[in-house]
């Protein structure tokens, strides 16, 4: 799982957002599989992105915890 950076966390729109881990390899996959959703799906909104971030966040939390 890739770590969503603190510059790309903090973009509210999804167009800047998916711009933002586009050059970036270790992106999350989720993150990645959502921006090629947003591509061709125009229902995806900014609470989409939230939701995606809270998501995202939550497992970075439970990763840095398993040891």
């Amino acid at each position: 799982m890739g770590k969503l950076s603190q510059e790309c966390a903090d973009i509210k729109t999804v167009s800047s957002f998916c711009g933002c881990i586009a050059g970036d390899e270790t992106a999350d996959p989720a993150a990645q599989a959502f921006c090629d959703r947003a591509k061709t799906e125009k229902n995806i909104t900014g609470d989409d992105l939230d939701e995606l971030k809270i998501a995202l966040m939550g497992l970075e939390d439970e990763a840095c915890c398993e040891c």
